[in-house]
């Protein structure tokens, strides 16, 4: 009998033993599952946990044309420009979508590279309206223009150009860089054939020659760009601003395609 405790003793202890033991693997199974959730991991490269602090170490930059965030070990220059002074956000109408607003007087080639800039780096903003009051300027300055709206072009923004005072001389060349341009009825829009130009002061027997077929270039170049873009031919081009300036109102211009719609 004595024997029999003894061993029935022996099994309870044994199978109690199994069972505590069983029970601190699974502790210890509990607690490496505890361990092993760890919190999400926001950003691979700092492994903070909190995106509230993502910009802490990162910044936009461009890729490849495409905006993409990167670590601040990259060029400062790569970092969000500030707002030109010459750019205001603005809704185009009550309820509508944010667009950028800018006004050129001259021919505003240093207000366009700025705003292409900022615009560049807020794809949210994919229009400008650029209002017009201008009497022209350089020929050159306009076409540095040019080749920024049409850079903002390539990039998916919208260019309406609008006219509510004058637009004249290099100025037109601007409204009709536009993808729209929309003028006031009563403005006054005026074309005329390029007047002069001098790169260096030195006279030869054959300078007036010379140039002669340099201003006859630049024109044929604006004679081609308006052909392009208006309902203009080349004879009213000829006829109508040979030697003198071409006024007309904005329904003028808007019958001759060099508007495309009234404000």
């Amino acid at each position: 009998m004595k024997t029999l405790v003894v061993f029935l003793i022996s099994i309870f202890l044994a199978i109690s033993g199994y069972a505590y033991s069983e029970m601190g693997n699974g502790g210890d199974v509990g607690d490496k599952k505890e361990e092993a959730a760890e919190p999400e991991v926001f950003c691979p490269a700092t492994k903070f946990t909190d995106n509230a602090k993502c910009m802490d170490c990162h910044q936009m930059v461009m890729e490849d044309g495409k905006h993409k965030f990167g670590l601040k070990e990259i060029s400062p220059s790569a970092a969000y420009p500030e707002k030109p002074y010459c750019l205001e956000i603005v809704q185009e109408y009550i309820n509508g979508p944010h667009v950028g607003y800018v006004e050129v007087r001259g021919t505003g080639s240093a207000s366009f590279r700025v705003v292409a800039d900022y615009l560049s780096w807020h794809p949210m903003l994919n229009k400008v309206i650029i209002e017009l009051h201008t009497g022209g300027g350089s020929i050159m300055d306009a076409w540095r223009s040019v080749g920024i709206i049409r850079e903002m072009q390539s990039r998916g923004v919208h260019v309406q150009m609008r006219v509510y005072g004058i637009a004249a001389s290099a100025g037109v060349i601007l409204l009709v860089a536009g993808d729209t341009r929309l003028v006031s009825p009563n403005a006054e829009i005026m074309i005329h054939k390029i007047w002069t130009f001098t790169m260096f002061d030195i006279k030869t027997p054959d300078s007036s020659q010379d140039q002669a077929d340099i201003l006859k270039h630049f024109q044929d170049n604006i004679n081609e760009f308006f052909r392009d873009r208006t309902n203009l031919s080349e004879e009213q081009l000829d006829n109508k601003i040979f030697k003198k300036d071409w006024w007309m109102t904005g329904a003028e211009a808007i019958e001759l395609g060099i508007a495309t719609g009234s404000i």
